[in-house]
């Protein structure tokens, strides 16, 4: 009895495992959307990261490129959705843009400090209805990398 009970479970595993491959294979099971890939820097390394708790997640990406590159780069991603114009030749220094009445309409906050003679860093926190972007931009004087936080709080 006992051998025709491991036949059966064995059988029935072998037809589970078929049926996982073939609906992989035809693309019936597919990859879970990345929410975080609409913030990733080109060509980055992704590291580190928190994505198995949400609604907060999160990932590091490191890349090469020179902080003002990197910087550039989400400055014009955030400044195409933002409601009102921020200033182009931004140095150091807060800027917010966005109305406070309407729930709905995106917020931004872009903050870039340069002074400081061991790094850089740079931050635009970016308040959309029901989520928070938060980019985090830091390059220190010595690394030969620019590190990006990127944190998703979808509350």
């Amino acid at each position: 009895m006992l051998k025709g009970v491991a036949k059966f479970k064995l059988v029935l595993f072998g037809v589970a495992v078929t049926i996982a491959v073939v609906a992989l294979v035809s693309g019936q099971v597919k990859k879970p959307n990345d929410p975080l890939a609409d913030w990733a820097y080109p060509k980055a390394k992704r590291g580190l990261e928190g994505t198995n708790q949400p609604p907060l997640i999160w990932t590091k990406f490191t890349t090469t490129d020179p902080f003002e590159k990197v910087w550039d780069f989400y400055w014009q991603k955030v400044v195409k959705g933002a409601p009102v114009s921020l200033p182009p030749g931004v140095k150091s220094g807060t800027f917010y843009g966005g109305p406070s009445d309407d729930p709905k309409q995106q917020v931004v906050c872009a903050h870039y400090c340069d002074e400081n003679p061991a790094a850089k860093i740079g931050v635009f926190v970016i308040r959309e209805h029901q989520r928070t972007v938060s980019v985090t931009i830091v390059r220190r004087a010595k690394e030969r990398e620019t590190t990006i936080i990127v944190v998703l709080d979808q509350r």
